[in-house]
């Protein structure tokens, strides 16, 4: 009797362990602020095109979630509702979808001038800042 419970007690440790969310959790710093810092931010942080337009930077985790002058962009724990991943997946008019192309890069490193119609991100790079949002959102 006291093998087969400990192999029973094992294996639903063992699955515990397997279905965990340690390699699952999405990290701002580790995941989602490179691909702002590589994608958004020449236009939206201070100085960009984006920000004079819109009030939104990526410039760091706060601005994130401070979100634009006309209200947040990120509605932690649901993707769904999150204004950022709606324009990320082009579900909006081209002119508000993202990320853009910039025509005019400041000295500074800054856009000044972006292009009409957007770039899709790989499906993979907007899958995960969903699923981040999905998880809450954090400053992990």
């Amino acid at each position: 009797m006291f093998i087969p419970k400990t192999i029973a007690v094992a294996s639903c440790f063992a699955a515990v362990l397997l279905s965990g969310c340690g390699s699952n959790v999405v990290s701002f710093k580790k995941n989602v602020e490179p691909v702002l810092a590589h994608n958004c931010a020449m236009c939206h942080s201070p100085g960009g095109i984006g920000y004079a337009m819109t009030g939104f930077s990526v410039q760091d985790y706060a601005t994130l979630m401070k979100g634009s002058k006309f209200g947040p962009l990120v509605d932690p724990g649901s993707s769904k509702q999150s204004n950022l991943i709606w324009l990320l997946r082009h579900g909006a008019h081209h002119i508000m979808n993202m990320p853009k192309e910039c025509e005019h890069l400041a000295a500074d490193g800054k856009c000044t001038v972006a292009s009409e119609y957007p770039r899709r991100l790989p499906a993979s790079q907007v899958n995960m800042i969903a699923k981040w949002i999905d998880q809450g959102a954090r400053d992990n």
